[in-house]
């Protein structure tokens, strides 16, 4: 699973399963906003909204739309595939010592 945030000439901010990546176009499945939400503490902490929720996708997205292709961090890997993978969550790697 090729996991991938785009953002858009419209300022939106996806992270998608990319399931083909030509010259001219993006095809992708599972596209979720990631949005910026404040937790009880008033902190910033990032969320997923669905995206397009009247179709179910594939989607195909031409690259004069799209500003950045970028891989996502960890963490968000983790969340996307709680919500579409197989449900794992990878910990954060620590220095083990025994």
């Amino acid at each position: 699973m090729i996991i991938k945030a785009l953002k858009l000439v419209t300022g939106e901010e996806l992270v998608v399963e990319i399931t083909n990546e030509a010259e001219t176009e993006v095809t992708f499945r599972n596209p979720v906003a990631a949005i910026l939400q404040r937790t009880k503490t008033g902190e910033g902490a990032l969320g997923f909204m669905p995206w397009m929720h009247s179709a179910v996708g594939p989607f195909t997205i031409h690259m004069s739309q799209i500003v950045c292709v970028a891989e996502v961090a960890d963490e968000v890997k983790s969340g996307y595939n709680q919500i579409y993978g197989a449900g794992l969550v990878v910990p954060p790697q620590q220095l083990i010592t025994g």
